[in-house]
């Protein structure tokens, strides 16, 4: 009975959380959440912070400015970027749209391809949509560098067309075509 136990116990896994600490290596006092945080009452800069699941930690309330997508711990927040605070965070489920890939990784999803051309209606990597500006609030200028990183790692040298897509309060890319050459 007690090995039945044990193996469910450790068949189990932990509920979602998130612990942000203040000192680098787990240290310090911690401020943990289980339950999203539209509006934490101050601002938290963590030094290093424990994930269970996936979350989106973001610089303003209400899931606003700059927002990142994190799956794993992180012994020291540096990695994360200069100045990293969070205001308001939320759990994602699997497969809610990090598509933020290795560098080796190229774009997925049914695409149509020509001579010097591909065309995707609705990229992915992985299985999972590419988000328009996976570091932060989509805008123009970083949604074009972000298809323009998709068409080279697909092997192509410039993004000719492209568009924004809202699926439920998330904008994706969408219609990308990219091209070997730059010429018109």
């Amino acid at each position: 009975m007690i090995t039945l136990a044990l193996l469910l116990a450790a068949a189990t896994p932990a509920p979602p959380a998130v612990s942000l600490y203040g000192d680098r290596f787990y240290r310090g006092p911690a401020d943990v959440f289980t339950t999203d945080q539209p509006r934490l009452p101050r601002a938290i800069a963590p030094e290093s912070l424990k994930i269970v699941g996936r979350w989106e930690l973001c610089a303003d309330r209400d899931y606003k400015g700059q927002c990142m997508e994190i799956d794993r711990d992180y012994p020291v927040a540096a990695g994360l970027g200069q100045g990293f605070s969070v205001r308001s965070l939320r759990q994602l489920a699997t497969g809610d749209g990090v598509a933020r890939p290795t560098p080796s990784v190229t774009p997925g999803g049914p695409s149509l391809g020509g001579v010097a051309s591909r065309y995707w209606a609705a990229p992915t990597y992985g299985n999972e949509r590419v988000l328009a500006c996976p570091r932060g609030k989509a805008n123009l200028n970083c949604a074009h560098d972000t298809a323009e990183e998709l068409c080279r790692r697909a092997g192509y040298r410039v993004v000719r067309y492209w568009q924004l897509q809202t699926v439920d309060a998330r904008v994706y890319l969408a219609d990308i075509l990219c091209t070997r050459s730059d010429e018109k």
